[in-house]
């Protein structure tokens, strides 16, 4: 039988659960919110801030801070994602309360949805993806829920909580944290709707939000994968997928959502269609258009010559975490000819970042750098990674 959690605000404010909390957010690391207190500077008096904390949530006198708005890069897109960034006290309080709840609603959440779940990844939601392509749905519903962050009902997201959560205090922390506001500009806006993004609670409200979806389509007898609020719907027949579609209307009109119509599609696995950043086909999955052109331009960014005196051992250094992120995401896939493609156009990029600058960097020689010489300033080579390690026979 799933639980009801009665009582939780002890648990909440119990000191190990707080400390775990704060280990947490202190290696997530990330930047200060509206008081400008930075996740080092709270380190430093660690246990000074954990007890102030725990004793404002004891006797309830714990209120929540606007968070700081800032806009981040939308990969593959010019437009800005908009990023909520709460103080760092509030972050602490916000993954103390998930590390208590998140648990309890694993029981509720479905098995095929994988978006920031302890031991589901993009990469499991991809292999669901080839599974269910296997068993014969070849048809796919692709779903854009037009700003679902930004209009995340709060009643109802409170009325779902309410199904599981009956602590009344832990109820009020949520409900602070979405009625919080929001400071841009030096002003405060406060919002009748949204989970703010970045925020340490809001992935798992998000979660909850959504398994009304998800449940419906499974009530509909629909097979779908589900990462956050990226959703495939998959169909055997090509007639069953505007059905599929007109379904999920219904369901997210009650949640008071509506799809992006212009980017919701119906395709097949012939066809090919993106989804996670992987683009599938009828042989498999390769790298998805919006990750490649997210690539280029970061790398082309990184290699630009106006960079004062950079020597390419630097360019190098700051490149490769890029290279070695990217390329372990599309590590599974059949990607060996372009990662063969990409590590070529890197070290040309490189070439030309030298070529530009051979009276500043002083190259020992009016030739091109070698790939052997690009091995030997430790440039990352994606391409490696593709290939089987060597593997020791053992008798036991």
């Amino acid at each position: 039988m799933k639980r009801i959690l009665h009582s939780a605000i002890d648990k909440v404010y119990n000191w190990n659960n707080l400390s775990d909390a704060s280990h947490k957010v202190v290696q997530n690391k990330g930047s200060g919110g509206i008081d400008r207190m930075s996740v080092t500077t709270w380190a430093q008096k660690e246990k000074q801030h954990l007890s102030t904390l725990r004793h404002r949530l004891i006797n309830d006198t714990y209120r929540s801070n606007p968070v700081k708005r800032c806009y981040i890069d939308k990969p593959g897109s010019k437009k800005k994602r908009p990023l909520g960034i709460p103080i760092v006290t509030d972050r602490v309080c916000q993954q103390a309360v998930h590390n208590v709840l998140s648990p309890v609603f694993e029981e509720y959440f479905h098995e095929d949805s994988y978006g920031f779940r302890p031991g589901r990844s993009t990469h499991m939601a991809a292999k669901r993806v080839e599974e269910l392509r296997k068993q014969g749905y070849r048809t796919v519903v692709d779903l854009d829920i037009k700003g679902f962050f930004d209009h995340v009902d709060h009643e109802i997201l409170m009325q779902l909580v309410r199904q599981v959560i009956k602590d009344r205090r832990v109820l009020g922390l949520i409900r602070g944290w979405l009625k919080a506001g929001v400071m841009e500009e030096g002003k405060i806006r406060y919002q009748t709707s949204g989970t703010p993004q970045g925020g340490v609670i809001s992935p798992l409200l998000s979660n909850i939000y959504l398994t009304v979806l998800d449940n419906a389509l499974t009530q509909a007898g629909y097979k779908f994968v589900r990462y956050a609020d990226d959703v495939v719907i998959l169909c055997r027949r090509e007639e069953e997928a505007p059905e599929a579609l007109n379904h999920v209307r219904e369901v997210l009109k009650r949640l008071k959502l509506e799809l992006s119509e212009e980017k919701t599609s119906i395709s097949t696995f012939k066809a090919g269609f993106d989804f996670l950043g992987f683009h599938f086909t009828r042989r498999g999955h390769t790298i998805g258009t919006k990750s490649l052109k997210s690539l280029y331009a970061k790398v082309r960014l990184a290699t630009r010559r106006k960079q004062g005196d950079q020597p390419v051992e630097e360019i190098i250094k700051a490149l490769n975490p890029l290279l070695r992120g990217w390329g372990n995401y599309h590590r599974y896939g059949q990607n060996v000819g372009m990662f063969t493609k990409l590590d070529r156009w890197v070290r040309n990029r490189l070439r030309s970042y030298i070529y530009g600058r051979w009276r500043t960097i002083r190259w020992p020689r009016r030739s091109k750098p070698t790939k052997e010489e690009f091995d030997e300033m430790e440039l990352f080579s994606m391409r490696s990674i593709l290939r089987p390690e060597a593997q020791q026979l053992m008798l036991f």
